[in-house]
This record gives structure tokens, C-alpha cells and sequence, in this order.
């Protein structure tokens, strides 16, 4: 059979498409010529993801970033669905995570499969649960935007105690400073006027000081006399017998407590009455009894009591 230049050209053609697609999927990272397991995971930002992005395991490469698919929800909300085909000789549980996160500094987007342990194990299709690690940086501005902040607060704060200062040093307040420290002046002068007539009162003698000294002199020992007298009390106190009736006391109390435990414990009379339902029962009927028998003996004497007045007995009617 002889082809003719039309279908051996045909033929080149469609070889040539077909090595460049392998030789592209190749240079993407893909590998025609093996079934990777597929997942998907869902992320609101995939912070500079791309395809073709490596996937790992504890470090070892597994896999990569095969799709990218963004979906609109009704409400006009936006997140993404990442698929990544993951070499199907590693098996993990479907309770692992598919994690964005960032290796190094000036390295890009990578994914790694946090595992997890237990049934069920992840199959070919599965959703995992997506997470996201902030890289260095975002970390760095993560902890300093709050410090930031914090120092706008301050900045603030002495600019107000600035401006406060400003309007303290103004003319008017700077009037009433003056005055203020004129009065406080005014003070100063009073009490060493004051301090001079102490002095010179002291260093004269004066009768009038030397007599509040005697009125408190008295005070004194009128203080000191009361106290001796609640001592001379307190010392007359016979402690040996307040510590006797103490112990009285105690022991009487013990004493009541013991009763009371074996009257709880159906000792005795008394306890077996609190104890013995089947006596405090009988007590019970035997009272209703008697009781019934004195209403019987008030309404019918002649039934009970038989006399005569010749000496002869006479039957009871009922």
C-alpha cells in the first residue's frame, strides 16, 4: 500500500501536534503516562496561586496545582476552587488539609497536604478541607499594623497635651499664673509670720502655753489613771475557774449530743418510738381505743357500771 503526499503530510502534521501538546505538558510539569489522584479544595483568596505550582507531603514533592477555577456565588460573592493531582501511591486520610503557604522569602505560592489520621481515607475526586499559612511578611504586617495603630493612638494623644500646653502659655492663662504665684507668695510670707510669733512665744515663757501644757499634763494622767484601773480588773479575773465553767459547759453539751445521737439511733424509749413505726402504730390504735371506749362509757354507764339499790344485780341492756 502506497501513501501519497497528502496523508504522509497529514500524518506529519498530526504527530507534530501531538509531540508539542507532550512536549507543553511536560514543560508544565505534567505526565501523560500516569493516573495521579485528583482533589479540590475551596479557598475565599488563593494569594498569588498559580497552576503548575507544586504540591508536597512532608516535604517531598507529590504532586502540583493543576486548576484554578473562580465561582461566582448568587449573592455576588467570589472564592475558588483549587484541583491538584497528587501521585496515587500516597494515600492519606480524608481528614487532611490542602495548605497554601509560602516556603521562603522571595519564593512563590506552594501547597502542601497536612496530614491527618483515621478512616475514611481520601479517594480519587474527594474535597479536602483547604487552609491557608501566612507568609513571612503578611505575618510581619499582621503584628505591626496593631503596633502601628497603637502609636497613631499616641500620636494623637501628645498632639492633644501639645495644643493644651500651647493654650496654658497664652496671655490670659499666663495672667492667672501670675496671679497665683502673687498669692502663693502672699502665703509663704503669712506662715513665716506666723512661724516668728510661734518663736517668740516659745522664748518668752509665755504663761498661756505653760498652762495648756499643764491642762494636757492633766489629761495624761487622768488617761493613764482609767487604764490601771481596767488592768487591776482584768488581773482580779480568776481564769482558772472561767476555764472550768468552760469545760462544764462542753461537757454538758457532749452529754445532750449523745442523747440526741441515740434517740436518732432508736435507742431507748424515745428512739424506739422515732424508730419503731410498728409501735408508734399500736401506740396509735391502742389511743383511738380507749378513746372510743370513754365516748362509749359517757353514752352507756348502765352498759359498764351495775348496782342496786335492794342488793341485786341487774343485767345490762344493750
Amino acid at each position: 500500500m502506497k501513501f501519497t503526499k497528502e496523508i504522509k503530510a497529514g500524518l506529519i502534521a498530526i504527530l507534530a501536534i501531538v509531540g508539542f501538546i507532550i512536549l507543553f505538558q511536560f514543560m508544565k510539569g505534567k505526565s501523560l503516562f500516569t493516573t495521579d489522584n485528583i482533589f479540590y479544595a475551596k479557598f475565599d483568596n488563593v494569594e498569588g496561586l498559580e497552576a503548575s505550582n507544586p504540591v508536597s507531603i512532608n516535604g517531598l514533592k507529590v504532586g502540583q496545582v493543576d486548576q484554578i477555577i473562580p465561582i461566582t456565588e448568587p449573592d455576588g460573592k467570589i472564592h475558588f476552587v483549587v484541583k491538584v493531582t497528587v501521585d496515587d501511591n500516597f494515600e492519606f486520610s480524608k481528614r487532611s488539609t490542602l495548605e497554601i503557604f509560602e516556603p521562603g522569602l522571595m519564593s512563590g505560592k506552594e501547597m502542601r497536604v497536612n496530614l491527618a489520621y483515621g478512616s475514611p481515607m481520601a479517594k480519587d475526586g474527594d474535597t479536602l478541607k483547604g487552609a491557608f499559612k501566612l507568609s513571612m511578611m503578611n505575618n510581619i504586617s499582621s503584628q505591626v499594623g496593631p503596633v502601628k495603630d497603637q502609636l497613631q493612638i499616641v500620636l494623637k494623644r501628645v498632639d492633644s497635651l501639645m495644643m493644651n500646653a500651647n493654650a496654658m502659655t497664652d496671655a490670659q492663662n499666663q495672667q492667672a499664673i501670675r496671679a497665683l504665684l502673687s498669692s502663693l507668695n502672699r502665703t509663704v510670707t503669712s506662715f513665716e509670720s506666723t512661724s516668728q510669733q510661734t518663736n517668740a512665744l516659745l522664748a518668752n515663757n509665755d504663761p498661756r502655753i505653760q498652762k495648756m501644757l499643764d491642762n494636757a499634763n492633766l489629761a495624761t494622767v487622768s488617761a493613764k489613771t482609767t487604764i490601771d484601773k481596767y488592768g487591776r480588773v482584768a488581773d482580779e479575773v480568776d481564769v482558772q475557774k472561767l476555764n472550768n465553767t468552760i469545760d462544764k459547759l462542753s461537757l454538758t453539751a457532749d452529754k445532750l449530743n449523745g442523747i440526741i445521737s441515740g434517740i436518732q439511733n432508736g435507742e431507748g424509749s424515745l428512739g424506739k418510738l422515732t424508730k419503731d413505726e410498728q409501735l408508734y402504730n399500736n401506740l396509735n390504735e391502742s389511743s383511738a381505743n380507749l378513746n372510743n371506749l370513754i365516748l362509749d362509757l359517757k353514752a352507756n354507764p348502765k352498759r359498764y357500771l351495775n348496782f342496786s339499790v335492794f342488793g341485786k344485780n341487774s343485767t345490762p341492756k344493750d
